[in-house]
């Protein structure tokens, strides 16, 4: 993920330090008062960087705020990217791969949730967030699929892709929904997140199991 021409990169110590303060309070800001509330004046007040260094090195609050989604959203990825190698190593068959990689992919977003959220709001008016987001779903998409894909051959559906992904999109609209992406409350259909987690891999495994039949 590059940089941006308004961005002006911190080269020593000092300033590196100084733009680490500026990304960390950002990030406390975004997640305890939402986007609507988010001012380059109350990040100096809580972070204690003046609003002109702040803008020395940010042309304004719509680029500090991407610079911000680009540089968590690569954390974000990374860290799933791990965890989805190390379901792969150790799960023998589809049944345990799509248990674990449900549970990988759900705590990642879960565990994300605040800032995921606070971005989502964003992206509703900022095509930069909007682009960023899309991007890192198409990735962690094709991350999923293509892992329970390595056990093809258990699959007894004829178009395998397509069942695939149909897996992923029951898996992400659940949690989506259970987590409250887009909407002001979570829906839990009084589920607990293990009876949510359960019910999506019994749903998964009966169809991805079960033979396409003749229309």
């Amino acid at each position: 993920m590059s940089n941006t021409p308004s961005v002006r990169q911190p080269r020593q110590n000092r300033s590196k330090a100084s733009q680490e303060k500026i990304f960390k309070g950002a990030i406390k800001l975004l997640t305890d008062k939402g986007p609507e509330e988010f001012t380059l004046q109350e990040l100096s007040k809580r972070t204690k960087v003046s609003v002109g260094s702040i803008y020395y090195r940010f042309e304004n609050k719509d680029i500090l705020l991407s610079e911000l989604q680009k540089r968590e959203y690569q954390k974000m990825w990374d860290q799933l990217s791990l965890a989805i190698e190390s379901v792969a190593q150790r799960c023998q068959c589809l049944t345990d791969i799509l248990e674990n990689a449900n549970r990988t992919y759900a705590e990642h977003l879960r565990d994300n949730a605040p800032l995921i959220r606070a971005f989502m709001k964003i992206a509703l008016t900022d095509k930069s967030i909007s682009t960023t987001g899309t991007k890192i779903y198409h990735q962690s998409q094709a991350l999923y699929e293509n892992l329970i894909l390595t056990h093809a051959n258990e699959i007894q559906r004829e178009q395998q892709e397509k069942a695939v992904h149909s897996c992923f999109r029951i898996l992400h609209v659940s949690i989506a929904r259970y987590l409250g992406f887009g909407s002001l409350e979570p829906i839990t259909d009084g589920l607990s997140w293990e009876e949510i987690l359960n019910e999506i891999a019994d749903i998964q495994q009966y169809y991805l199991l079960s033979p396409t039949l003749t229309r």
